[in-house]
């Protein structure tokens, strides 16, 4: 598993750096939600092994959209320097008077009801998603970071589109640049590909690939401490998203930091879930287990490649 951990990234991250060659052509669709991967960083934790409990408020005042979630993630070593991942959510989503079908006609599978799920309001356990990151090295390119993740198909369809029981598996490479004091700059590219439903339900249009991009500004202050400016753009089969958001994490004890996420979506067309974004994240750290230090709060590599 350690050396599937630096082998997978390298493979991929050429594919995912090449990419950002590609044009976003903006056409009308949906686009289904999906969480950043959980990249580690020295500087933000004490630990590898850790807990996060997120609470997620998405709102989309022109359909009348509203999600409440609770997200749990768990961090486990993996290896010298990487992470396991694990998440799972909760969510009750209120589409208004604006149906998922009436505003995305094209994702009815055959066998579904006009009228599906019944009713604006659901709730339910979201999908659980598994994955891994870790460092690995490229010629020219040098030091970067990895992470893969697989939703797991047993969520539910009736919260599309913050949940389903499709399976998207997502390979993502990530840069980070010092700028010059405790200033940092992070740049991921990523390819996701959709592998279908695990049941009958939505059409095969609910379940579209794609790329993203990522890039981050982060200020660094210590243990748990940063401020960061963050732009997220994703292209799935001509649907386009263009997130911008602001992060500020603050320690609240010596093993815990608590994190006030705030983004609001730039594209004016109908693929995004939600036009704002807004979170407030508590994490717990063991310092017992897998832990790495940092130097300045500046996010130092969490150790030497094999």
């Amino acid at each position: 598993m350690k050396r599937l951990l630096h082998l997978l990234p390298g493979v991929v991250a050429p594919l995912c750096l090449g990419m950002m060659l590609m044009a976003a052509l903006p056409a009308r669709g949906q686009m289904l939600h999906l969480d950043p991967l959980p990249w580690y960083t020295a500087a933000d934790s004490t630990s590898r092994l850790a807990l996060e409990v997120a609470a997620d408020y998405f709102f989309d005042p022109r359909y009348d959209w509203s999600v409440n979630r609770l997200l749990m993630t768990v961090s486990l070593p993996s290896g010298s320097s990487g992470i396991y991942f694990l998440r799972m959510p909760h969510v009750t989503f209120d589409s208004g008077n604006v149906p998922v079908l009436q505003r995305w006609p094209d994702i009815r599978g055959q066998e579904m009801d006009t009228g599906w799920p019944g009713g604006g309001r659901v709730n339910g356990f979201g999908q659980p998603e598994a994955g891994v990151c870790g460092p690995f090295a490229l010629p020219l390119l040098g030091r970067m970071d990895g992470g893969a993740a697989l939703g797991l198909p047993v969520g539910t369809e009736t919260l599309y589109p913050f949940s389903t029981t499709g399976m998207p598996m997502r390979f993502e490479a990530r840069k980070s640049l010092a700028l010059g004091g405790s200033l940092y700059t992070h740049l991921s590219a990523g390819i996701l590909y959709m592998l279908g439903s695990g049941r009958e339900g939505l059409a095969d249009e609910a379940f579209k690939g794609g790329n993203h991009f990522a890039a981050d500004l982060a200020w660094y202050r210590g243990r748990g401490s940063r401020l960061a400016a963050t732009l997220d753009s994703s292209n799935r089969a001509g649907r386009t998203s263009l997130l911008a958001g602001m992060q500020w994490w603050l320690p609240w004890s010596g093993d815990g930091s608590v994190g006030l996420k705030v983004a609001r979506e730039l594209e004016d067309e109908t693929d995004r879930p939600a036009q704002w974004y807004v979170t407030l994240t508590w994490r717990l750290d063991s310092r017992q287990a897998g832990s790495a230090g940092s130097k300045n709060g500046k996010p130092e590599s969490t150790s030497s490649l094999p």
